[in-house]
């Protein structure tokens, strides 16, 4: 009996070990890992060019910032975002000092059947809002979407704050949050 208790005890803590770092690493691939679309941070991501390309583009100089609209998708190193429309702003103009306009970038919308993928990890919203300063990414919608693998998360608000390595994924109070772990997905395994 004892024994039995033991093991379950041992397999809830690896349970809670697994799920903590399925949320760090979905985290981290979609702010943090080398490629993001969203993150301005790191020697590559700093040297890395934002290509855009979409249907229809509007800049507005008095506002500093670039809306593509139209099949809008946004490539930087291994990083795609798709959306109907991407929404880039710049702080103090367009480019920075050294000249290169990533390092300028202050916020990133995309909006409109958002998917994002990065070797094998995708994020789907309606929204996504990518603030540099704070480093903050927030994927809203009728159902936010983390997927490594076959694992995935789900509610109806998901904030991945990049600077305290953490992860809140929300209900609105009809729909609850809702995770699948699946262990063939090797999600601790850094890819």
């Amino acid at each position: 009996m004892l024994e039995e208790i033991s093991v379950k005890t041992s397999l809830f803590n690896k349970t809670i070990i697994y799920f903590k770092l399925l949320l760090v690493l979905i985290g981290s691939a979609l702010v943090f890992g080398t490629g993001t679309a969203w993150s301005q941070t790191g020697n590559d991501q700093d040297k890395a060019p934002l290509h855009v390309e979409s249907d229809k583009m509007i800049a507005l100089k008095d506002t500093s910032m670039i809306e593509f609209i139209g099949n809008a998708k946004a490539t930087r190193l291994d990083s795609i975002v798709f959306a109907d429309s991407i929404k880039i702003y710049f702080a103090n103009g367009n480019k920075s000092k050294t000249g290169n306009v990533n390092s300028n970038i202050k916020k990133i919308v995309s909006t409109g059947n958002v998917k994002y993928t990065a070797g094998k990890r995708k994020a789907f919203a309606d929204k996504a809002v990518y603030t540099t300063d704070d480093e903050i990414l927030i994927l809203t919608g009728r159902s936010p979407k983390l997927i490594t693998g076959s694992s995935f998360i789900t509610g109806k608000k998901i904030t991945l704050f990049r600077k305290q390595d953490k992860v809140i994924v929300e209900s609105d109070g009809t729909k609850r949050v809702e995770a699948l772990f699946n262990p063939e997905d090797n999600i601790t395994e850094k890819q």
